[in-house]
């Protein structure tokens, strides 16, 4: 936590002032302690942070806008399907380090001083936050805002039909908050941006791209493949105590779920509180969404139930486990092949939902390899529906 405090002081992250009157809102602050892991999952070092206690902050007194932009994974997939399996251009992931305390905040945010670091000058003083912290609701934006806005002062353009794309001659950087991955033809051109962004940042250089956003990217004799495998077998190993099934489908041939499987009692409703269903959803949602589209349709289905899920709707949560383990080895291929190819396939079933009639529908597109996918329920109940390719 030393270390984290010379941080604060080395950035003046904030100056001492007398307390304002007691109307005016001052936020909390705590320490959070984490290990830091490697991409195999292992713990290199301790980390401590500083974090605003940002719930108590009052929209419109000491934060207004809170959006923050960053790059569609889906983007990353096909910015690697393109530039770095088919064009073979190189890839750097660097990070910025305590990111959010470059960015300036436009509010006035008051704070208490950290426990156990209080001023012995000015004990009751505090905090006037001078840049964003950890915790505060507007510090992506204002990380996204500053990092812009040094990247278009060193002749960076910033894609406008999308979010965190910045481009420069031959060299390609894909931001998602403070992640970065750089894609240049030549490592010359890497180096390069390197060295420019080095002058107002202070950064780690990871090296290729191995892990981004919780994703592995594997490469294999110059292809790129991603994968889930090491963060499947956590979860699996977080809930194997239930004993779930192997598989070899997401969901059983003939299986049907529906409202009419949830717990009508006090005594079932209470007997289903000792299963983890929504941490389990929630898990297998972060897989299905970017690496697994095999499973996104079953994830759906299953996540429809729980706020109220039976004994049928955990089985079937369970086997959807059994099966991620079995294939927990799988890979999205993003490879390219002799011909520039896109694809797109639509479609939805005919009102299968035995609760509300409404049909699911969904899309995945081709670019060479799969880049996007989604599934979803459609918005309104209809009599019919076209299927197209």
């Amino acid at each position: 936590m030393d270390a984290e405090m010379h941080n604060m002081k080395t950035r003046k992250v904030w100056s001492l002032v007398p307390a304002p009157p007691k109307e005016v809102k001052v936020v909390g602050c705590r320490s959070v302690y984490n290990l830091k892991k490697n991409n195999e999952g292992k713990a290199v070092r301790y980390k401590a942070r500083l974090v605003a206690q940002g719930f108590s902050q009052r929209k419109g007194e000491n934060y207004d806008k809170t959006f923050s932009q960053v790059i569609n994974f889906s983007l990353i997939r096909l910015f690697f399907a393109i530039f770095v399996n088919l064009l073979q251009w190189l890839h750097l992931q660097i990070d910025v380090n305590c990111a959010y305390l470059y960015a300036k905040l436009d509010e006035t945010v008051y704070m208490r001083q950290p426990p156990g670091y209080k001023s012995k000058k000015y004990p009751d003083y505090i905090c006037k936050l001078d840049q964003a912290l950890y915790g505060l609701k507007q510090s992506g934006r204002q990380l996204f805002t500053e990092i812009s806005s040094v990247l278009e002062k060193l002749g960076f353009t910033k894609l406008k039909w999308t979010n965190g794309v910045f481009l420069k001659d031959k060299v390609i950087l894909l931001l998602y908050v403070d992640d970065i991955v750089i894609l240049g033809k030549t490592n010359e051109e890497i180096q390069m941006t390197v060295k420019l962004l080095a002058n107002n940042f202070d950064l780690t250089i990871i090296g290729k791209t191995r892990t981004l956003l919780g994703i592995q990217f594997i490469e294999e004799n110059n292809k790129v493949y991603l994968s889930r495998e090491h963060y499947i077998t956590q979860v699996y190993n977080r809930y194997k105590k239930f004993l779930p099934p192997i598989s070899s489908l997401p969901i059983s041939k003939g299986s049907v779920y529906s409202k009419l499987q949830c717990p009508t009692t006090d005594e079932e409703t209470k007997e289903m509180e000792r299963y983890p269903y929504r941490s389990v959803i929630g898990c297998l949602a972060f897989i299905a969404l970017r690496t697994r589209p095999d499973i996104n349709y079953a994830v759906n289905l299953f996540s429809q139930f729980q706020s109220n899920p039976g004994v049928v709707h955990w089985s079937g949560l369970m086997k959807l486990l059994g099966y991620l383990q079995a294939t927990r080895n799988y890979k999205l291929d993003i490879r390219n092949i002799a011909e520039i190819s896109l694809t797109a396939y639509s479609g939805a079933d005919f009102v299968s939902c035995t609760d509300d009639r409404i049909s699911v529908g969904g899309h995945i597109v081709f670019l060479w390899k799969c880049t996007s996918f989604i599934e979803n329920h459609q918005a309104k109940i209809g009599d019919s529906f076209i299927y197209g390719t």
